[in-house]
C-alpha cells in the first residue's frame, strides 16, 4: 500500500531533481528510460558510427538507446500527451492527439498515404524515442516493408532490388501530389 501512495508521490517530484536523480528513479520503476545526455531531437542528424557502444549482451538498456527523441519526451513534458495522474493520454493518436502538435501533417496533399488518413502515427513513428531518425520504429524500408509486400513492388523495374534506394528517395511518406507520392526530381 505505501508503495502505491509513494510512487505517484515520487513522480510527482522528479521535475524538481537532478538529472541523474530522475534517471535512477525512473529505470528502476521503468525499461527503456533514456541515459541523461544520450537522447538528441529528433530532427538531428546523427553519424551511426559515433553511437555509444553497448556496455555489454546483458545491457539491454544499451542496446536500446535511443537516439532521437520526440521533443515533448525529450524534454521531460509529458503532459503535452498524457494526463496529469494515471499517465493516459489525453486523447488517441486516432483522435487527433498528434495534431495538436502536428497542424500542418498532411497539410494541403492531395493524396495521403493510409496510415495518415487515419491519424495512425504510430504504424510508422515511435512516441517518445528511437534509434532511427524521424522517430520511425524501423529503417525506412523496413517500416514501409511492414505493410507493403517487398515482392510485389520489387517486380517493377524503378524498384530493382540492386538498387540501394530508400522508399522515401522518391516517394514523400506522408502522402503527395500523385497516387504514387512521388516527389519531384525522384526517379
Amino acid at each position: 500500500m505505501v508503495i502505491l501512495i509513494g510512487l505517484p508521490g515520487t513522480l510527482a517530484l522528479l521535475p524538481a531533481c537532478s538529472e541523474p536523480t530522475r534517471y535512477r528513479v525512473l529505470s528502476f520503476f521503468f525499461d527503456g528510460v533514456p541515459e541523461p545526455g544520450q537522447v538528441q531531437d529528433a530532427g538531428d542528424e546523427v553519424d551511426p558510427q559515433a553511437a555509444p557502444e553497448p556496455a555489454g549482451p546483458s545491457d539491454a538498456l544499451a542496446r536500446r538507446r535511443p537516439v532521437f527523441a520526440h521533443p515533448p519526451y525529450r524534454e521531460n513534458s509529458c503532459g503535452t500527451c498524457h494526463t496529469r495522474f494515471g499517465g493516459g493520454l489525453r486523447q488517441t493518436p486516432e483522435d487527433g492527439l498528434c495534431q495538436t502538435c502536428h497542424p500542418d501533417i498532411p497539410g494541403d496533399l492531395e493524396f495521403v498515404h493510409g496510415p495518415l488518413a487515419v491519424n495512425s502515427c504510430l504504424s510508422c513513428h515511435d512516441p517518445h524515442a528511437s534509434s532511427h531518425p524521424a522517430i520511425l520504429l524501423g529503417e525506412v524500408n523496413d517500416v514501409c516493408f511492414s505493410c507493403h509486400r517487398r515482392n510485389d513492388l520489387t517486380k517493377r523495374p524503378e524498384h530493382e532490388p540492386e538498387q540501394e534506394l530508400s522508399c522515401t528517395d522518391c516517394h514523400g511518406a506522408h502522402g503527395g501530389s500523385d497516387r504514387y507520392f512521388l516527389r519531384r526530381g525522384g526517379r
